[in-house]
């Protein structure tokens, strides 16, 4: 109950913190406009940060801190200093993105000097995400400064940097992570992608998308990755969208993981119309994994669904990936059953492989039953001869009967 709570509140304060910033970037707010400030504002704030109630602690910090300014932050930072070991990240972050607005370098410098190593973090990183929400470069430019100091400090503030820059609607950020190395690349795009979702829902996301992919200036890479985010996130909220996005890339490059994406996601939430989609696919090779995926993760959501679906179906190339998926999941439980569905495949080599995975399985739960399948199956003797080692190898670890094995001989004889 009081992580909700805490989280309800921690999203209240970034969308006034993003209106505020919204009404005006480059300079403080206007004050006069506001609430008369208190004779002193420090120990306002300070009898505010003791509210017990969490909404009513918040409402009341942040409307302070609409009068922190130049003439007073030294005394109000030292009462946040002072209680720092006690206060949590919905106290912090108000006070450092209030002190941004009007000197983010010395908000930025102070946080890192504090001592408690997830408060310095919680505070440089709201310091330098709401510095490069008013000013990107400088903000990088900071950064840089830091991490060639203090490199441990790279991935605690890199990503907070990249949010800033993309909220503020300033250029180069596109440019900035076409050049990151291939490690440091996935990651970012997928945090500004779900920012650009986050912020402008799904057609935010397919233009961001659409103007990497679009740039001949950008390589391979940085499109590929950045489709490859963006159309999981869209396949997400709405698989039909995203499957029609992905069916007009078709033949880019860049969009090649497009069906297996979609259908993964959309498999989750409506296997049927998601393997009506894939059968219908152009593209072959890209068609099986996509349907492999659907059934899979249909499978594991509704598994009686998409059994009865697959039961219903006259077997067909479509199914022949899906078939495979599932005699695999079956050997584990019922590889009588495994084998049933491996004679199924249309293709010889594939079904002989499918068979001499599924027989091994059935020999180690019913050596009997499989043996007896195994005389008349089409596997060679090579494959027969696979398919008992097996279980021949773990009957000769076995110890002999009446044999005493090691650690026995302390045991007493039960009567």
């Amino acid at each position: 109950m009081r992580r909700t709570k805490a989280i309800a509140v921690l999203g209240l304060w970034a969308l006034s913190i993003a209106a505020a910033f919204a009404v005006g970037r480059s300079s403080a707010p206007d004050r006069s406009q506001t609430e008369p400030a208190p004779e002193n504002l420090a120990s306002a704030i300070r009898a505010a940060l003791g509210e017990p109630d969490v909404l009513e602690r918040a409402r009341r910090t942040t409307q302070l801190l609409e009068q922190l300014g130049p003439e007073n932050v030294e005394e109000v930072a030292a009462v946040y200093d002072g209680l720092l070991n006690i206060l949590g990240e919905l106290s912090i972050r108000p006070f450092i993105a209030a002190w941004v607005r009007f000197d983010p370098e010395a908000a930025f410098r102070h946080t890192l000097r504090w001592p408690f190593k997830d408060k310095a973090q919680i505070g440089a990183q709201t310091a330098i995400e709401a510095w490069a929400l008013r000013d990107p470069d400088a903000a990088r430019a900071a950064f840089e400064q830091v991490i060639e100091r203090r490199p441990a400090l790279e991935p605690v503030l890199f990503f907070d940097l990249l949010t800033g820059w993309l909220y503020s609607g300033q250029p180069g950020l596109d440019d900035y992570l076409a050049k990151l190395p291939s490690g440091t690349l996935d990651t970012a795009v997928s945090r500004v992608a779900a920012k650009t979702l986050r912020r402008g829902g799904i057609d935010a996301t397919i233009e961001w998308v659409d103007s990497i992919t679009a740039n001949p200036s950008y390589d391979d890479q940085f499109k590929k990755k950045a489709f490859q985010r963006g159309s999981r996130m869209v396949a997400r909220l709405d698989p039909q969208r995203a499957a029609a996005w992905v069916l007009a890339n078709h033949g880019q490059g860049y969009a090649v993981d497009g069906p297996r994406i979609v259908a993964e996601q959309w498999g989750a939430q409506d296997g049927r119309a998601a393997l009506e989609w894939i059968r219908d696919y152009p593209d072959k090779d890209a068609q099986h994994q996509a349907a492999r995926e659907a059934f899979r993760t249909w499978f594991t959501s509704d598994r009686a669904g998409a059994v009865a679906w697959l039961e219903s179906e006259t077997i067909t190339e479509f199914h022949q990936p899906i078939i495979v998926f599932y005699a695999k999941e079956l050997g584990y439980r019922a590889p009588a059953e495994a084998v049933h569905w491996c004679e199924q495949l249309i293709d010889e080599q594939r079904r002989l492989r499918c068979l001499e995975k599924a027989a091994g399985q059935w020999y180690r739960r019913d050596a009997v039953a499989a043996e007896t399948w195994l005389q008349q199956s089409p596997l060679d003797e090579e494959a027969r001869r696979k398919v008992r080692a097996p279980a021949e190898k773990q009957q000769r670890t076995r110890a002999p009967a009446g044999k005493r094995r090691r650690g026995d001989a302390d045991e007493e004889p039960q009567s």
